[in-house]
């Protein structure tokens, strides 16, 4: 099993690019086990996230401002440096949460909790099987006692199970059968 070092080292290699500050530790039972680290370091680097893109909206907004093309703008560049940056240490934080094996329940509720974190399309399911996984983690969850960090998704979620009509695709319509249009459901 992987040490609560190993995950610390590397999870601080993930984000050297860009200097990330991993100190901070977020309160969530478990954070002893690998995926609790993973997922409070998480966090830490959404929380960054939304900084790089406040930045990046500044900078847009200024080269705007003085009508200058986003292509002449090295501020712009060095935002889209750090997004870069952002993204490749998410995967690699992904990736080594998916290497960990889990030794627990628990662990592997935490594990199914740091999938929820990343997907960025949480609210809904891209496909109709996604529903399983979904239904999982909630059982999981429930078993284990651990509370889920996506409340407001995971309640949209479960109203998609719930409703007979998701991913129904009317035979008469001639539009594309797997459109994903948040309009025709209400989730």
């Amino acid at each position: 099993m992987t040490t609560r070092r190993t995950i610390l080292q590397g999870t601080a290699s993930l984000i050297a690019p860009v200097d990330f500050d991993l100190g901070t530790q977020f309160e969530f039972k478990g954070t002893e086990s690998p995926f609790g680290i993973l997922i409070s370091e998480y966090r830490h680097m959404v929380a960054q996230l939304d900084s790089i893109m406040a930045e990046r909206n500044r900078v847009e907004a200024d080269a705007s401002a003085r009508y200058k093309p986003f292509k002449d703008c090295p501020e712009l560049a060095a935002v889209e440096e750090n997004e870069s940056a952002w993204f490749a240490a998410e995967k690699k934080l992904i990736q080594l949460g998916a290497r960990t094996r889990a030794g627990t329940i628990e662990e592997v509720t935490q594990k199914l909790i740091l999938w929820r974190l990343t997907d960025h399309d949480a609210r809904h399911f891209d496909n109709p099987f996604d529903m399983l996984a979904f239904a999982a983690y909630r059982d999981l969850l429930l078993m284990t006692g651990l509370t889920s960090l996506t409340p407001k998704a995971d309640e949209k979620c479960l109203a998609t199970i719930w409703n007979d009509r998701a991913f129904h695709y009317d035979d008469d319509n001639d539009e594309d059968d797997c459109s994903d249009d948040d309009d025709e459901y209400e989730y």
